[in-house]
């Protein structure tokens, strides 16, 4: 965290003593901020009507000046979803949870008991994380909001994709937009107050919505096409909460948020990037030609990320050609959003069109995990909307996706 310095503007002290009406103070025209609104950002900011960066768990503004930072809205929510939040209660308050009912009790049973029974262990992404998904969330839920309706949530988009949504009356969509809303609402509170007794609570939550994340990227309109960088944006702000966790925590070795991270260090230590990059077959893609060249400029540091990015991609390959879609590759692909280099994820939030073609080379070796249900025909999606959307002197770079899909 950044050291907060030693100014405050006023409205952040006590209250000032105002002049008398006979001596008026001289009167100073405020300049109007030109920002857009900040529809997004913290409780506070809002409030005091001022731009929010959004950043999490802390934004400049509450960094700066030591206070809490909360966020009490979900930017990844769909407009339906809003609207969802906004009929929780009756009087239509989206912090108000939908009141206690039998209608309710039995809805939150169900989802409990998809979870214990399916949900929990098919989220797991290797034998390793298994028991934690199956048993140590829903225990370690009894104490949290945020982690229990993350739970909720999950199973309902689980219950969904298995055709099942009647089990909830025909509106798990619904539901799980219902409950993540309501998770968001509860973690965005537990970031506030992080400590080493809800650092394990706080970094299950935010694997739990890594994965409705991604599940929420199936079936979504890709007409026009808009790449997926909020996905990418969530998932390295949990990478952020799980560092910041780390530290925390410390050497416990009895903390789960210790067992998760130090089990992924040695797999992020084998493919993270190194000085010496080995881009290997797609050394290509970085290549300039005058054609390509008037559709972007030279940025040393952009050319960098794509770099960076390009060699994790390629280490990918490399582990799958030799394992198959073995879990090892599995854990690495979904760990790239969590490592990729921010200036990249910049790029793709700007529709750069370097950035889709190598952002469409990863999607396609989750092309070989279709029958993980959380994945499911994402790769091959994604892939086809950025052929589709990309102009006719790109389409030579993504010759590799183009055959991963037509197989």
């Amino acid at each position: 965290m950044l050291s907060s310095p030693s100014w405050r503007p006023a409205s952040d002290y006590g209250s000032i003593s105002m002049a008398s009406d006979s001596n008026p103070p001289p009167t100073h025209r405020v300049p109007k901020l030109g920002h857009k609104k900040s529809m997004f950002g913290c409780q506070r900011c809002r409030a005091r009507r001022v731009k929010c960066n959004e950043a999490k768990p802390s934004c400049h503004n509450c960094e700066r000046f030591g206070l809490p930072c909360i966020y009490d809205r979900d930017a990844f929510a769909t407009p339906s979803e809003k609207s969802i939040a906004a009929r929780l209660s009756p009087s239509g308050v989206e912090d108000d949870d939908p009141p206690e009912s039998q209608a309710r009790r039995m809805l939150e049973t169900r989802l409990m008991h998809q979870y214990l029974i399916e949900t929990g262990s098919s989220i797991a992404a290797d034998e390793r994380t298994r028991d934690v998904f199956a048993r140590v969330i829903p225990r370690l839920s009894l104490d949290s909001d945020a982690l229990l309706y993350s739970m909720y949530a999950i199973s309902a988009l689980h219950l969904q994709k298995l055709g099942r949504s009647e089990e909830l009356g025909g509106g798990a969509e619904d539901v799980a937009s219902r409950y993540s809303s309501m998770a968001v609402r509860e973690h965005n509170k537990d970031l506030s107050k992080i400590s080493g007794e809800t650092a394990d609570v706080v970094c299950l939550t935010s694997c739990l919505m890594r994965c409705i994340a991604l599940v929420r990227l199936q079936g979504r309109n890709l007409q026009p096409y808009v790449p997926p960088w909020q996905w990418l944006v969530l998932t390295q702000t949990s990478t952020s909460i799980f560092m910041e966790a780390w530290e925390r925590v410390g050497p416990d070795p009895n903390s789960v948020a210790y067992q998760l991270i130090k089990g992924a260090l040695p797999l992020y230590e084998k493919v993270a990037m190194p000085g010496r990059r080995n881009l290997g077959r797609l050394k290509h893609l970085l290549v300039r030609s005058e054609e390509l060249d008037t559709t972007e400029s030279r940025n040393p540091e952009i050319e960098d990320a794509y770099e960076r990015t390009l060699d994790y991609i390629c280490t990918a390959i490399n582990l799958s050609e030799n394992e198959g879609s073995s879990l090892s590759v599995f854990r690495v692909l979904v760990m790239f959003p969590m490592v990729a280099d921010r200036r990249y994820v910049e790029q793709v939030k700007a529709g750069s069109p370097r950035a889709l073609v190598i952002l469409a080379h990863y999607f396609a070796l989750l092309v070989g995990f279709q029958n993980v249900w959380w994945v499911g025909q994402i790769g091959a999606d994604e892939v086809r909307a950025i052929i589709g959307a990309l102009p006719d002197q790109w389409q030579g770079l993504l010759a590799w996706p183009r055959q991963v899909i037509e197989k």
